[in-house]
């Protein structure tokens, strides 16, 4: 029998965090509700709908590449005619290159801020674009984009299918899971955390997240703001605990190396904080066991730097005090 080399320390998935299981095909197609449909590779997610005589497709992560089309096409010959964009990130919308050159493009505006700059010939310049609010009205189904302001990132849209009572927001919810390293790598962490009540206020029934293992609920978003509250009250902890650890990072690694120095007090501070919010979640939320330490860290810069709460202490205190002499330190 052949012995197996998983790593005993990994903590197990909740069951809560497991989703239905791919085909070997390397995609599952599944209707929603209604002519609305996903389709995964179990790691990333995007979405089509199906019109009277035509499609929306929604997104088209390089992972899944041309699959995406296959995908449609297991469901239906109908042709491609609207492509909406969630937000500019390659890893979403790498792959819209697979379909039709005439197919509309739709985004938000700043995403189209973005993607003038990045150039990617992959991911072309959208042709409608909208500040806050787009609705349309194809074949029988009516789709709206919503932007409620920065969050993972600059555009990142609400798409919203109001008859179905399906909402896809991509980067900021994580079913089952805590949101991916550094939280979800946003570029405004006070957007990402007031987007869990913006999405609260949408009247929907399941979620199209944009990654990880299964479709969302409600009950989901009200975990992870739950969970989200926790890393916010972690990272006020740290900043007070900041002083003791400046106290032993300089008794430690000194403040010759400045890189070293910092990272041992922040990374102590925010180790130390964490340490509850790991308890509490642990088997309830994927992930938080190797990412609470990072989550809180994250979000102890955020508070620094979007809200302005700096630790107050000296950062490089003379050893001795006797030092200053007639100065004050």
């Amino acid at each position: 029998m052949t012995q197996s080399t998983r790593n005993n320390t990994v903590p197990p998935v909740p069951q809560n965090a497991v989703g239905p299981k791919v085909p070997p095909c390397g995609y599952l197609v599944q209707e929603v509700d209604d002519g609305v449909y996903w389709v995964t590779d179990g790691g990333y997610q995007c979405a089509f709908v199906v019109c009277d005589d035509e499609v929306i497709a929604i997104d088209a992560p390089p992972s899944l590449g041309g699959l995406v089309t296959r995908a449609i096409r297991d469901v239906t010959s109908k042709t491609i005619t609207h492509v909406v964009y969630t937000h500019f990130h390659g890893d979403h919308i790498g792959r819209v290159d697979q379909f039709p050159d005439d197919a509309t493009r739709i985004a938000q505006q700043e995403t189209h801020t973005m993607l003038r700059e990045t150039r990617d010939p992959l991911r072309r310049l959208p042709d409608v674009t909208f500040k806050d609010s787009y609705r349309m009205e194809v074949g029988g189904q009516v789709l709206e984009m919503h932007y409620k302001g920065n969050n993972h990132a600059p555009g990142n849209s609400f798409v919203y299918l109001p008859r179905q009572k399906i909402l896809m927001l991509v980067d900021v919810i994580y079913p089952g899971w805590v949101p991916f390293t550094n939280i979800a790598q946003s570029k405004h962490i006070p957007g990402f955390m007031a987007h869990h009540d913006h999405t609260l206020a949408f009247d929907f029934d399941t979620m199209i997240t944009g990654h990880l293992t299964r479709l969302g609920t409600r009950q989901d978003v009200e975990m992870q703001r739950e969970y989200m509250h926790d890393i916010r009250d972690a990272a006020q902890h740290a900043l007070e605990l900041t002083p003791v650890k400046r106290a032993r990072a300089r008794d430690t690694v000194g403040t010759e190396h400045i890189y070293e120095y910092f990272k041992t007090m922040y990374e102590g501070a925010a180790a130390e904080a964490a340490k509850p919010v790991i308890d509490k979640w642990s088997g309830r939320l994927g992930g938080v066991e190797t990412l609470g330490v990072n989550h809180t860290l994250t979000m102890y810069h955020s508070l620094r730097l979007d809200g302005n709460v700096e630790p107050h202490v000296v950062f490089f205190p003379p050893a001795d005090s006797s030092a200053c002499h007639d100065h004050e330190c």
